[in-house]
């Protein structure tokens, strides 16, 4: 009878595959080199999965001090964001108060300004003792200095703050062109120059005022920085435009320095600190207005030898009927003498030096600075020209007062307005009332060209 033991060795034997004795004593070798085996495997198992854990652990850890930071980075980007709209606002609100303290300050300064530089022309025209007539153009030199730099630093802050918006109308050339070269008539007569204008029959479709200013700095510069020989203002059809030239003798731009030029307080070297005119805004200030109408700018230099400025505006097919305009030419006389005007100005020195200045040019000149007062003046009769200022006292406009005036006399009176208002609401308002428009401080050239195109 076979024991317990036995059976239990029989057992295990068929279980692991085993036969008899002999070959059950022969396999244990192999047996326990596959038991030590998985031992060994079941402890590198158990091992791995020690140090997946440990992995796994750890790489949490890690992602959660990731999340933390990345937590930590929104909420500092945030903050960063609010500070960057609280500064953005801060600065849009400041560039509003310097738009108003600009508006406020340009008009306090340009009323005294325009006063001076009316008084200051009138003795210009005089006969005065030389040594009297030195001090009067160094006056005026000074002067027009000083309202060139605030005129620029005007016009460089509205352009910037995008306060500029272009009107677009049909013009005949000799429109623009005309007084252009009558401002400038004089003053390059002043530095021993010659001016010539050559134009044809020619119209464009472009804003008069904003290519005016780029035709005048153009012209400016030319008449600045030429120290002898001539200055040349032209047109030339291209296409489908029109290239609008600004040729001088002067001394030339190095080809390196053409880009810079353009840039804000941007001068070139002339050597002497006597030569440098202006603050460098004049080129700035053309690049913006151009950008304003898409209109390109090229210029063209050789050092010793001169430039030329020229921008290309659309050329319109249609011509319309030309206009009265003062030509100046041989012949076509004087219209001003024995005029009779009536200055509009609620500033008593501005009323004063326009008078001297008129009167000197042989007008004859009534003044007020309401309605009331001009119809006292006027006794009844219409005045042939008013030259009005837009902000009068108590929130009248000058514009009210000109259409008051017209209603009284039932006609259509002349009118040029004259203002240190820039803004788009006073342009509005003169388009309305159809009269030209002077900035503060006026140029007496400029007056004179206008007042001749009206009368003439």
């Amino acid at each position: 009878m076979a024991r317990p033991s036995d059976e239990r060795q029989r057992a295990l034997d068929a279980l692991l595959g085993l036969g008899n004795h002999s070959t059950r004593k022969s396999h244990y070798p192999e047996l326990t080199m596959r038991l030590e085996e998985l031992e060994l495997a079941q402890q590198r198992l158990q091992q791995l999965n020690d140090e997946l854990e440990q992995r796994v652990a750890a790489r949490t850890d890690e992602l959660l001090e990731a999340n933390r930071n990345l937590q930590q980075q929104i909420i500092q980007r945030q903050r960063i964001e609010q500070d960057l709209r609280d500064a953005r606002d801060a600065a849009q609100a400041a560039n509003r108060s310097k738009d108003k303290y600009l508006a406020a300050a340009s008009h306090d300064l340009l009323q005294p300004l325009n006063a001076a530089r009316l008084l200051i022309s009138t003795l210009r025209e005089r006969s005065l003792p030389a040594s009297e007539h030195v001090l009067v153009e160094r006056s005026h030199q000074a002067l027009e200095s000083a309202e060139d730099l605030l005129n620029d630093l005007l016009d460089i802050s509205r352009l910037d703050q995008a306060a500029v918006k272009p009107d677009i109308g049909l013009y005949r050339l000799d429109e623009l062109l005309t007084p252009l070269a009558s401002e400038f008539q004089s003053v390059a007569e002043a530095t021993g120059l010659a001016l010539r204008v050559r134009m044809g029959d020619f119209a464009v479709r472009t804003d008069s005022r904003l290519l005016s200013r780029i035709l005048r700095n153009f012209l400016s510069n030319a008449c600045r920085y030429t120290d002898s020989g001539n200055v040349l203002l032209g047109a030339r059809r291209r296409g489908d435009c029109l290239r609008l030239e600004v040729w001088d003798t002067g001394r030339g731009i190095a080809e390196d320095c053409l880009e810079s030029i353009f840039l804000e307080f941007n001068q070139l070297d002339v050597g002497r600190a006597a030569d440098r005119k202006g603050v460098g805004l004049g080129l700035a200030i053309v690049e913006r207005i151009a950008r304003i109408l898409d209109y390109p700018v090229r210029v063209r230099s050789q050092p010793g030898r001169g430039s030329c400025f020229s921008i290309d505006v659309p050329l319109s097919l249609e011509v319309p009927a030309p206009v009265n305009l003062l030509l100046q030419q041989a012949g076509t006389g004087n219209p001003l003498p024995g005029r009779r005007l009536l200055v509009l100005d609620n500033e008593q020195s501005i009323r004063d030096s326009m008078a001297d200045l008129l009167g000197q040019w042989g007008c004859q000149v009534l003044t007020a600075g309401d309605l009331s007062t001009a119809c006292s003046v006027l006794q009844g009769q219409a005045p042939e020209l008013i030259l009005a200022d837009f902000h009068l006292d108590h929130g009248v406009t000058g514009c009210e007062v000109v259409n008051d005036l017209r209603r009284h006399f039932n006609q259509r009176i002349p009118a040029v307005m004259i203002t240190a208002d820039r803004s788009e609401q006073c342009r509005h308002a003169l388009r309305k009332l159809g009269a030209p428009l002077l900035n503060k401080p006026v140029r007496p050239g400029k007056l004179r060209a206008v007042l001749s195109q009206l009368l003439g």
